[in-house]
């Protein structure tokens, strides 16, 4: 088992009188930015900004495939998580971004779990680094 994801929040932005708190986004090996929030104004459980993450049961989670990532096709990133149990629970906002609302701690977790070895176990989904030189080949 990896981390356990709440441990690696790092909190951006914070208005204690609306209750708006902002995490900065998980990166996922330059293929994926996952973005897990919890505050009065996501959609996670309670609708409220705790200090103690531990006190949430869901959490609103984003997964955006990152610039330059193929999304979609034979070797599209998009392709490594259609068939997660977990996948089902997110709404597209758009072709490379998808939201679900009051994921539960434990399917956070394996979101984050199963991002992070679907790149280890798929690195031709990360983009390719460009070396600077003029060469037609690949460095």
């Amino acid at each position: 088992m990896a981390e356990d994801f709440r441990k690696l929040l790092k909190e951006d932005f914070r208005n204690q009188e609306t209750g708006e708190r902002w995490f900065e986004d998980l990166d996922i090996s330059s293929v994926f930015f996952l973005s897990i929030q919890a505050s009065a104004l996501h959609g996670c459980s309670p609708a409220a900004l705790l200090d103690d993450l531990s006190n949430y049961e869901g959490f609103q989670v984003t997964i955006q495939i990152k610039h330059g990532v193929h999304a979609h096709g034979k070797k599209g990133a998009l392709q490594l998580l259609l068939d997660k149990s977990w996948w089902p629970l997110f709404v597209d906002d758009s072709p490379i971004l998808h939201v679900a609302e009051n994921v539960p701690v434990a399917v956070v977790q394996q979101i984050f779990e199963d991002l992070s070895a679907a790149v280890t176990e798929h690195p031709e989904v990360s983009p390719k680094k460009n070396c600077g030189c003029a060469s037609l080949t690949p460095c």
